[in-house]
């Protein structure tokens, strides 16, 4: 075999041996959410912000941080950060404890029709989001 031939077919085994140990590529990360299915919550809808190791939003009243382990189709919140402002108004502090409680009850995600759901330990829908423009 000519010596170029050698070099192709190294070349070629190479890049598909990088292809099949490079990590997964993250569908989250860098997309931003309102949630949509809390009509109580308007007009401070809560958000989710994705980074690869975390996320972070505005919880209803306050903004919020946190730890994010998550797979194809598990996810799981770590200590929720949250800044301490005064919700004024009755509708903005329930809002931020109904999404506070979605955060701690996540274990799971999957996407349907263009929307996050984020699921229960059980697999029940917890809250649902659509991108935000």
């Amino acid at each position: 075999m000519p010596d170029c031939s050698r070099r192709t077919l190294l070349g070629a085994a190479l890049a598909l041996s990088a292809c099949a140990t490079a990590e997964p590529i993250d569908p989250l990360a860098g997309t931003e959410w309102r949630r949509s299915d809390d009509e109580n919550a308007a007009p401070h809808f809560p958000t989710l912000a994705f980074t690869e190791r975390g996320a972070s939003g505005f919880a209803g009243c306050n903004r919020w941080f946190s730890a994010v382990t998550r797979d194809a189709t598990a996810m799981q919140f770590g200590n929720v950060g949250m800044t301490r402002m005064a919700c004024l108004a009755e509708s903005q502090a329930a809002t931020e404890r109904n999404f506070s409680d979605v955060l701690e009850r996540t274990r799971g995600w999957r996407m349907e029709n263009d929307e996050l759901v984020l699921l229960d330990e059980a697999g029940a829908q917890l809250a649902r989001f659509v991108r935000n423009s």
